[in-house]
C-alpha cells in the first residue's frame, strides 16, 4: 500500500477523518449525480450539518480551527475520492476562506481592532453555515488582472454589472465573491464584491452541461444592474497588479489540484483491486507507473503548501516582498500544473487496466477519466498560463499575467 499524506496538525486530523467519511456517503449519490447532471444537495446539507464549510475559521469564533493550509488540502483530496464535483465547490469556499482567516490573522498581529472584527464577522457566519461561497472569477477571454465585470459606485454603494463563466457550487451558494473593475479616484482597481444570491439582478443560468464535473453546478453568472450596500466592496488592488493578484490566490491552485489528486488516488485503487492478472509484466508496469506518479504528485502538494504554511508563520503581520510572492505563486502553480498532468496520465493507466469495464459510462474510473480532465483548465492558472509564468520566472523574465 503507498504511503497517503497525513494531516500534520491535530484539528487536521480531525478534518481529514470527517472527509474521509463525508467521502463514503457521497460516493453513494455521485454516479446517479453524474448520469443526470443533477446537483447533490445532499452533500452539501451534509458538509452543512457537520460543519465543513467552517474548516479554517479558528476554534474561538466557531469554526474547526484548521489553519494549517497543507491540512485543508489533504482533507479536500479526500472529498475528491467521493465525489470531485462537490469537492471543486468547497475547495473554492474553502480558498476564500483561508484567505479571510489570513487577513483576520494579520490584522490581529498589527493591533488592528477594527479591521479584525470585520473579518471575524465574516468568520462567524462561515462557521454558523450560514455563508456558502461561490466564486465568480472566471469570464471568457478574460484577463486576469481587469475583469470585465464592473462595480460603478452609486448614491447608495454600488451597481454591478457584467457575466461570469464557470460559478462552480452556484446552486447551493448563498454569495457570490464578485471579482470586479472599480474606480476609486486614483485608477482602476480589482475587488471583490460579496454578492448574495438572492439580490435582484442576480441571475444564475442552469446551463452546465459538460464532460465532467456535471454535478458540479458551475454555471453561468450574470449581474444585470445589481444594487449592493457601500461594505460589498472595499480595498482591492491596482488593476494589472500581477503580484497583488498572486497574493489573492496564493493558495487556490493547490485547492484544485488536490482534487485531480484524490480522483487519481481512488481510480488506481479501483484498478489496482480488480486487475485479474497481477502478475502480468505490462499489468506490473502500468501500477509501478501510475504509483511512481501519485508519489510525485503527492510530495509536490506538501511541499507547495508547506512553503505557504511557512510564509504565513514567519510574516504573521504582513505578507514578504514581490520576489518572495512571486516565487511561493509560481511553486504553487508548477504543482498544480505537474500534479493535473500526473492525475491524468494515472486515470489513464487505470482506465487502460480495466479493460473494457471502465470504459462503461456508469462505471467510476469512466467519471474519473473525465473529470480528471477539469485540473488543466481550472485558473489560477490554467496550463497555457501557467507554463509562461513558470517560463518567465524560470528565465529571470519579468512575470506577466493576461
Amino acid at each position: 500500500m503507498s504511503v497517503e499524506l497525513t494531516a500534520r496538525t491535530e484539528e487536521g486530523g480531525h478534518l481529514v477523518a470527517l472527509a474521509e467519511s463525508l467521502a463514503e456517503d457521497f460516493a453513494t449519490r455521485a454516479a446517479d449525480h453524474d448520469r443526470n447532471a443533477t446537483y447533490p444537495f445532499a452533500s452539501i446539507a451534509a458538509l452543512r450539518k457537520t460543519r465543513y464549510f467552517g474548516a479554517p475559521v479558528p476554534i474561538v469564533h466557531g469554526g474547526m480551527g484548521v489553519r494549517s493550509v497543507h491540512d485543508l488540502l489533504v482533507a479536500a483530496s479526500r472529498l475528491a475520492r467521493g465525489d470531485a464535483s462537490v469537492a471543486i465547490g468547497v475547495n473554492m469556499h474553502t480558498a476564500v476562506l483561508r484567505n479571510i482567516v489570513r487577513r483576520w490573522e494579520m490584522a490581529v498581529a498589527a493591533g488592528d481592532a477594527r479591521r479584525a472584527r470585520a473579518f471575524a464577522g465574516s468568520m462567524q457566519e462561515a462557521a454558523r453555515g450560514d455563508t456558502l461561497i461561490a466564486t465568480a472569477v472566471s469570464e471568457l477571454g478574460q484577463d486576469l488582472t481587469r475583469p470585465a465585470t464592473t462595480a460603478t459606485r452609486t448614491v447608495h454603494g454600488w451597481r454591478i454589472d457584467g457575466r461570469k463563466a464557470f460559478c462552480t457550487m452556484s446552486p447551493a451558494a448563498t454569495v457570490l465573491y464578485t471579482a470586479v473593475t472599480f474606480a476609486n479616484g486614483k485608477g482602476d482597481r480589482y475587488g471583490y464584491a460579496r454578492v448574495p444570491t438572492d439580490t435582484p439582478g442576480v441571475v444564475i443560468h442552469d446551463d452546465w452541461d459538460a464532460l465532467g464535473m456535471r454535478a458540479s453546478g458551475t454555471n453561468t453568472v450574470s449581474f444585470e444592474g445589481v444594487e449592493l450596500p457601500e461594505d460589498a466592496l472595499r480595498g482591492g488592488f491596482a488593476s494589472g497588479d500581477a503580484v497583488a493578484y498572486m497574493d489573492s490566490n496564493l493558495t487556490a491552485g493547490l485547492f484544485h489540484a488536490s482534487a485531480s489528486l484524490g480522483i487519481a488516488e481512488v481510480a488506481l485503487a479501483t484498478a489496482a483491486g480488480a486487475a485479474r492478472n497481477p502478475d502480468e509484466g505490462q499489468v506490473r508496469m502500468q501500477v509501478a507507473e501510475a504509483t511512481i506518479d501519485l508519489a510525485a504528485a503527492r510530495a509536490a502538494l506538501a511541499h507547495a503548501a508547506t512553503l505557504i504554511d511557512d510564509h504565513y508563520a514567519a510574516n504573521p503581520a504582513a505578507d514578504a516582498g514581490a520576489e518572495e510572492l512571486t516565487a511561493l505563486f509560481t511553486e504553487a502553480q508548477t504543482a498544480k500544473a505537474f500534479i493535473n498532468a500526473a492525475a491524468v496520465r494515472v486515470v489513464d493507466r487505470a482506465l487502460a487496466l480495466s479493460g473494457g469495464a471502465g470504459y462503461r459510462n456508469g462505471h467510476p474510473l469512466a467519471r474519473a477519466y473525465r473529470d480528471v480532465r477539469a485540473g488543466a483548465f481550472m485558473h489560477p492558472l490554467g496550463t497555457n498560463r501557467a507554463y509562461d509564468l513558470i517560463a518567465d520566472v524560470a528565465l529571470g523574465q519579468e512575470p506577466a499575467l493576461h
